[in-house]
């Protein structure tokens, strides 16, 4: 993986943010075209960029490495999950603090970062391979990720049958049994898909224009977050795979899957269930804009001590 590449492409994102902190700034962007936008980018971008990966030319390779990130990311999942349990006891946080901690740590932004990095990094089979990591994602949001924060402890499995998660099982299903689109569908599929990454960008630096104060920044909590969901979860992954001999292209896209910031939906769950909504937006906030730096560290530490 190239640096200079990796660097360009995170600048690129970052003008884009730039350009949605300002709109929201000059009141060009409000709270109903946030979520205007999110509705378009969740339920019509990110499916047809999703479905447009399913006429790529694949190799023999290609399947193998899908499973091996399916089998990865449920691992990854149950691991961080431990670590969430271990790291709440250990520096002592309560309920409702404890479960956004935990979510933060579990539930990355694959949605809004995780297929714009994947595009421009990977290319198409980049975004066949993040729909399987999304799609795990979705049962796991769905099921641990609310159980773990609604205190009244159920959860309602009808959730998981959002746009999310059927696209992405949908297009895992096609893909194995060959099913190949008309050109011209596939053509509009991949123009409408093409928005997601400008959309998400903007929704991501309009979201961080509502920071009011850098103090609440620093949170020695929120500083620990960041560092273990930006380098530690990461780097120990990146360690990992390279001990188990796991290839460069699953072993990078895990690993900057894994790199990428606590998720938006994080802050949504927070605030729909009273677990500490203005701790958990600072926090996405944070390892968004902190993400920007880490990265970066993430590709250097991948290209010079684990990639053949």
């Amino acid at each position: 993986m190239n640096l200079q590449i990796a660097m360009e492409q995170i600048l690129i994102f970052f003008i884009i943010m730039a350009v949605g902190l300002i709109g929201k700034k000059f009141k060009i962007i409000n709270e109903n075209t946030e979520q205007s936008l999110s509705n378009i980018l969740l339920n019509i971008t990110l499916p047809a960029l999703m479905l447009a990966s399913l006429n790529l030319e694949y190799d023999s390779e290609t399947i193998p490495n899908m499973l091996q990130i399916f089998y990865i990311t449920i691992a990854l999942y149950f691991a961080v999950i431990i670590l969430g349990n271990i790291t709440a006891k250990l520096f002592r946080l309560k309920s409702p603090l404890a479960d956004t901690y935990k979510n933060l740590l579990v539930f990355s932004n694959v949605g809004f970062m995780g297929f714009p990095i994947a595009v421009a990094f990977f290319g198409p089979i980049g975004v066949l391979y993040t729909t399987i990591a999304n799609l795990i994602f979705n049962i796991f949001l769905w099921t641990y990720g609310i159980l773990i924060i609604n205190r009244e402890g159920s959860t309602n499995f009808k959730q998981l049958l959002n746009i999310g998660t059927v696209v992405s099982a949908l297009t895992i299903i096609l893909f194995l049994i060959k099913i190949k689109m008309p050109s011209i569908l596939l053509i509009a599929l991949d123009t409408i898909g093409d928005m997601t990454t400008p959309i998400s960008m903007i929704l991501i630096g309009s979201y961080m224009a509502d920071i009011n104060s850098l103090k609440s920044l620093f949170d020695w909590r929120i500083m620990i977050i960041a560092f273990l969901k930006l380098l530690f979860i990461p780097v120990t992954l990146a360690i990992i795979l390279k001990w188990l001999g796991i290839n460069n292209t699953v072993t990078s896209l895990c690993v900057i899957l894994a790199a990428t910031p606590s998720g938006p939906t994080n802050a949504i769950f927070a605030k729909k269930f009273n677990a500490e909504p203005v701790f958990t937006s600072i926090a996405v906030f944070f390892t968004t804009l902190l993400f920007l730096v880490t990265l970066p560290i993430v590709i250097f530490i991948l290209n010079n001590f684990i990639l053949n």
